[in-house]
């Protein structure tokens, strides 16, 4: 069989494990190319503990270059239009032909859409985010703090109250803790919008921790003249310092080349397949009833890549996505 080109779009947690995957089944026999704009992969799961000053960048990021030594190219580009069409992907410096396209380009985050004096609110969403708030809770002794979500989807949906305590932990540590009031917003019903135990330990650990939990609580404005974030239904929070989950969406450039809608890429629920043929999307991006999260990205990527590989080998059989997790 003549080599194919499979092209991964995206290092994160699914495109890694996919292109991993490919590389060591067929990447002597076809090639096997990843491309993301950033040079190293970060760990986002522990973006968390970096600002509890558990971790360095340096102890949560690889270089995404190291992958060639699994038969994979890396290719540190920025992808500026996917042409399914035609079967190529252009870059800023390149035109890349794919016979197999995997697209984990997962959410990008965008805090800009939080309405009124959004630069005022903290997250822990990315890595440069991270490190700023970091600083902001070294310095914060005493007052309010009001640490919430502006609408899903999200990545990592427990991700949130986990900030909370971990957050609530460091205050106790430091012994101010009795210094701050902390109330957490959701603009769902409820930790997860749902009910059942993941739902009820949330909501149990927030009270075990004596943070005030707030639902339907829908972002109106964030009010800097007056320090406070203002819902839509009238109600109000004070805060001295000031957590929001920033709004979500696809990667842009999927939405520019015509792949996803708000929801993201349509996608075969067992197979992770597209209306495109032989184009596949893992990952945040894709539209699946399933958490916005690495364990699920990872389960994708498998899935894919083992069936991409029996396609072009013949060996073994094909696989369907079956979920593992919460």
């Amino acid at each position: 069989m003549a080599r194919r080109n499979i092209v991964i779009l995206g290092g994160g947690s699914g495109g890694a494990v996919a292109a991993n995957h490919l590389g060591e089944s067929i990447g002597k026999d076809h090639n096997v190319i990843l491309i993301d704009k950033k040079p190293q992969h970060y760990y986002q799961s522990s973006y968390l503990w970096m600002a509890r000053g558990w971790r360095e960048p340096g102890d949560i990021s690889r270089d995404l270059s190291a992958i060639e030594r699994r038969n994979v190219r890396f290719l540190n580009d920025r992808i500026v239009n996917i042409d399914t069409d035609n079967r190529k992907v252009t870059t800023d410096h390149a035109e890349i032909a794919y016979d197999y396209l995997i697209s984990s380009l997962g959410f990008e985050t965008h805090p800009d859409d939080i309405p009124g004096d959004s630069h005022l609110a903290h997250h822990t969403w990315e890595m440069e985010a991270a490190l700023r708030f970091r600083e902001a809770l070294r310095n914060f002794t005493a007052g309010r703090l009001v640490i919430g979500i502006s609408s899903p989807p999200y990545r990592c949906p427990p991700g949130p109250y986990e900030a909370a305590w971990l957050i609530e932990d460091g205050l106790v540590e430091r012994g101010v803790r009795n210094n701050i009031t902390i109330d957490f917003f959701t603009s769902e019903p409820g930790p997860l919008g749902g009910s059942g135990q993941p739902s009820e330990f949330m909501r149990e650990h927030l009270e075990l921790r004596g943070i005030n939990l707030h639902t339907d609580f829908v972002i109106d404005q964030v009010d800097g003249s007056a320090n406070a974030l203002r819902s839509t239904d009238g109600r109000s929070l004070p805060f001295d310092l000031l957590f929001i989950v920033p709004p979500h969406r696809p990667s842009s450039v999927l939405f520019d080349s015509g792949l996803a809608g708000n929801a993201g890429v349509d996608v075969d629920v067992d197979t992770l397949a597209t209306k495109w043929e032989n184009v596949y999307a893992i990952g945040d991006s894709a539209n699946v009833p399933a958490s916005k999260a690495g364990v699920v990205a990872h389960q994708q990527a498998d899935v894919v890549a083992h069936n991409i590989a029996h396609e072009l080998t013949g060996h073994g059989q094909p696989t369907r996505f079956k979920l593992h997790t919460l």
